[in-house]
């Protein structure tokens, strides 16, 4: 135990980095969350390209991600006469596709996203483009996203403030936006980008912004907020154990629009043999969650489940969360020799 404690001292030596990235993320959370307009992800170190466009084809070959994500489980979602209402407390789906191209220098990906939360029904649709380089330890990607948005709003749900009588009885409203009881759409296009940095097996850090062009829907008087993303991790085989590995990871997003606009996800995995995981994250003020997985070859599935901190975790059992991932590589085979025949010769 004295010899893997001094291993463990020299070898943090090597987190500096990782260290600090998470230090400046815990310095800049504050108390409160910001309303979530962005869909959750708590397995979000497999979920990078979600987050930042520029991660496009870096893990070397075709990869299809799915999740599927129930957030804030048994909360019955009543209207004011405690009747259910059907709203959804939280549904995400996610299915994403990237893969390196050589010729373009770098990779592309797509990823498609339905989230539904209340009577909103939100259909995200991101194509991406990542240039990457090569340095002398790793290599450094800049990305761009193009992002197409379906926003639909069942406004034969909403209650105006103005509908309440004296006699506590639903009236008519007045509020232009509820005047047209019936379920209403729009879409919406924006741009994201982003720039991602990894040394393969040992670390990477990213840094990206969502909706840019921060798009308006007069007829859903909504407007998109942009958000910005920094991503980090690192992978650490411990040396007395080679079949072990220590993967921490962190993920703050943040709109930059108010003090209390944060939140910062930290977690620590812990990986055997590369086919077993299983570890914490804790989201500030707002969840511990645990999580865990198994790999079969190319192929792997995690599952997560999220026990609220906050005062929802009297109205809710917590959110679970699942994902499968199948990555492979084409290897072109080798050109066979090229025969040369000598006419000179018989």
């Amino acid at each position: 135990m004295r010899i893997f404690l001094q291993l463990v001292y020299k070898r943090a030596r090597g987190l500096g980095i990782f260290c600090f990235l998470l230090a400046v993320f815990v310095l800049c959370s504050h108390s409160r969350l910001f309303a979530q307009q962005e869909p959750q992800f708590s397995q979000y170190m497999f979920n990078r390209l979600s987050y930042n466009p520029a991660y496009a084809g870096s893990n070397g070959a075709i990869c299809v991600t799915g999740f599927f994500r129930s957030q804030w489980m048994g909360m019955g979602l009543t209207d004011v006469s405690g009747q259910s209402t059907g709203a959804s407390s939280g549904e995400t789906m996610n299915l994403s596709f990237d893969m390196p191209v050589r010729f373009l220098h770098g990779g592309i990906g797509a990823t498609i996203i339905s989230d539904k939360i209340g009577f909103w029904n939100n259909i995200h649709a991101k194509i991406d483009y990542a240039f990457r380089f090569q340095l002398p330890k790793g290599n450094l990607a800049i990305g761009i996203e193009a992002q197409l948005f379906n926003a639909t709003l069942d406004m034969s749900k909403l209650i105006g403030g103005d509908q309440f009588t004296e006699d506590d009885q639903i009236g008519t409203t007045s509020d232009p936006v509820l005047s047209d009881p019936t379920k209403q759409d729009d879409f919406l296009f924006d741009l994201g980008a982003g720039i991602y940095y990894q040394i393969p097996g040992r670390f990477y850090v990213g840094i990206s912004t969502s909706k840019i062009l921060e798009t308006e829907s007069e007829k859903l008087k909504w407007d998109n907020r942009r958000f910005y993303y920094i991503l980090a991790g690192y992978e650490w085989t411990v040396p007395s154990y080679p079949s072990l590995r220590i993967l921490p990871s962190a993920l703050l997003k943040t709109d930059l629009m108010s003090a209390s606009a944060y939140q910062l996800d930290a977690t620590t995995l812990i990986e055997w043999e590369h086919k077993f995981w299983g570890g914490v994250t804790y989201r500030v003020q707002d969840a511990v969650v645990l999580l865990g997985g198994i790999a079969f070859g190319d192929f792997k599935l995690g599952v997560s489940y999220d026990i609220p901190t906050s005062r929802i975790s009297t109205q809710s059992a917590g959110s679970l969360e699942i994902f499968a991932r199948f990555c492979f590589k084409i290897e072109n085979p080798p050109k066979p020799p090229t025969m040369y025949r000598n006419t000179r010769r018989m």
